[in-house]
């Protein structure tokens, strides 16, 4: 039997639905007014969302409590996109859809040996809160057996640089295996890497792309932090 391998095996990637439809329209449609955040998802007891707070550390509770099957577990919080109309501090749903989040992976021995398969990578950011850095990639995919090795990602740990300044930057190394799926379509999809609790002062991305390494360095503090 084959199959279309959409995700990899750490359950990665959920894919934005709202990246292959209209997303607006003209006039006064439901769409019109329609925002789009990255947000921190809370789930209460019955494993609802009921309120949600953007990387702008704005606070909405939704209009209409949103439940969905990637919502396993109650009294906790998930990495999502938001789609939705604000009023006032309310937020009228159109669209939720998780994000997943790569925790730091420290293991000295898969740095030394770092050899990533290349990814296409459309966009990378920090949040305005400074919580997560964001990527946008673009996975290819295909059929494949049962049987056959899934794509995984990971972001590894590369080391602690001190600069002449004396601030320090962490080195992230993404790491990405093609495993066995075959590269004939194109799907976008995103991932978060929470920053929370780290005491550098930067971040340096390396991510291997179809179009050659690209490297990029984020600040992570506030600048009255320095």
């Amino acid at each position: 039997m084959r199959k279309l391998l959409v995700s990899v095996h750490i359950a990665l990637l959920v894919l934005l639905a709202a990246c292959e439809q209209e997303i607006y329209e003209k006039g006064d449609g439901q769409l019109s007014y329609m925002r789009a955040d990255f947000v921190e998802a809370f789930v209460n007891a019955d494993k609802q969302v009921n309120r949600v707070v953007t990387d702008n550390d704005d606070e909405l509770t939704l209009a209409t409590p949103y439940s969905a099957d990637w919502i396993s577990r109650p009294d906790t919080t998930y990495r999502a996109v938001l789609y939705y109309n604000k009023v006032d501090s309310r937020a009228e749903l159109l669209g939720l859809g998780r994000v997943t989040t790569l925790s730091l992976r420290r293991d000295s021995s898969a740095v030394s040996k770092w050899n990533p398969d290349p990814i296409g990578m459309e966009t990378a950011w920090v949040g305005h809160n400074l919580r997560y850095l964001n990527l946008g990639l673009v996975l290819k995919i295909g059929a494949t057996d049962k049987d056959a090795t899934p794509q995984s990602v990971s972001m590894l740990h590369g080391g602690i640089t001190v600069n002449a300044d004396s601030t320090q930057t962490l080195r992230l190394l993404f790491n990405h295996q093609q495993g066995d799926v075959p590269e004939y379509y194109s799907q976008r999809a995103y991932v978060s890497v929470p920053l929370s609790g780290l005491t550098v002062d930067s971040v340096r991305l390396t991510v291997v792309t179809y179009d050659g390494t690209v490297v990029r360095t984020f600040p992570i503090q506030k600048k009255s932090d320095y």
